[in-house]
């Protein structure tokens, strides 16, 4: 049963009550107590529904990265994923993008990346073959309506196959039969217009990815993040998808950089000197974690070890 704490800067006696059955109130406001998911969800919805005045947050142990989660009620703050860490967003001091700005990369840069794949992919070729090539990989990222994989859903799919000194690229947007969170579009560029203008069927995207990928490595950046999100989604529709082999760039750049600030991707990117702004589009995304990995000492180890 996981640790929750709910905090309220003012709580009605009605509520009081309620709280004071399952927590204990360590603090003015502030409540602590050990409970099933279930009881969490219901007495969250209780404060929610009769908290008059005031703000309140719930905050609970989960299986993330950072280890924790939180959920708040009539206060500005919104949970965001940026790369699976949660990260607290406050709207009221976020300036909306300029009109008809555009997500992503230019088509020159795109190709300057290809071409850096290709020559990376083909490893030892280039040195008269005296190794093999390197083993074939295909590197993913997601774009997702939020953080948990049973209630949010995936929206964009981006992936790069990367074998020999051939690079084969998958982008898939997907419908979803809820409108977006604003953050969310203004986080991604991605709108409720261009899914349904450009988006495809959910089962026809998935099995598209299935048939890509095959059963080559997939490599990402919090990769676990990805595979959640990939399983629940074939669960989903009635289909079985388990990733067979996996590389966490992110585990690796821990055990590289050591002192750094934080694991965020641009802070990471910043440090290998990718000066690269993050698009937060999939393909995009893809795209700079291909020029992370070629400057990771660990990368080839482990796809040796894992390909």
């Amino acid at each position: 049963m996981p640790f929750t704490v709910i905090t309220m800067t003012s709580v009605p006696n009605s509520l009081r009550g309620d709280l004071t059955k399952w927590m204990q109130e360590i603090a003015v406001g502030v409540y602590v107590g050990n409970f099933n998911s279930r009881v969490r969800e219901q007495l969250w919805q209780r404060v929610c529904d009769n908290l008059q005045k005031g703000e309140a947050t719930l905050s609970y142990a989960t299986r993330n990265e950072i280890g924790y989660t939180f959920d708040s009620c009539h206060t500005e703050q919104q949970a965001v994923d940026l790369d699976g860490i949660t990260l607290v967003r406050y709207p009221i001091h976020q300036q909306s993008a300029e009109p008809g700005a555009k997500h992503g990369f230019s088509k020159a840069y795109q190709s300057h990346v290809i071409r850096q794949l290709e020559r990376y992919g083909q490893g030892h070729k280039e040195r008269q073959d005296k190794s093999p090539a390197r083993p074939a990989f295909v590197l993913v990222d997601l774009e997702t309506t939020g953080l948990d994989e049973e209630k949010n859903q995936i929206i964009e799919i981006g992936a790069v196959k990367i074998a020999g000194g051939r690079t084969d690229e998958f982008q898939r947007l997907i419908r979803t039969d809820a409108k977006l969170p604003s953050f969310i579009t203004e986080l991604t560029g991605i709108t409720d217009q261009m899914l349904l203008a450009e988006g495809c069927d959910r089962r026809e995207a998935l099995q598209a990815l299935a048939e890509f990928v095959k059963d080559l490595p997939l490599v990402g950046y919090n990769i676990k993040f990805d595979i959640k999100f990939l399983e629940s989604e074939f669960h989903k529709i009635g289909l079985q998808w388990r990733a067979v082999k996996s590389i966490d760039l992110l585990s690796l750049v821990r055990k590289e950089k050591l002192f750094l600030d934080n694991y965020k991707l641009p802070t990471v990117l910043a440090s290998y000197g990718i000066n690269t702004e993050v698009p937060h589009r999939a393909l995009g995304d893809v795209q700079l974690l291909a020029q992370l990995l070629t400057k990771l000492n660990k990368f080839e180890d482990e796809l040796r070890r894992k390909g």
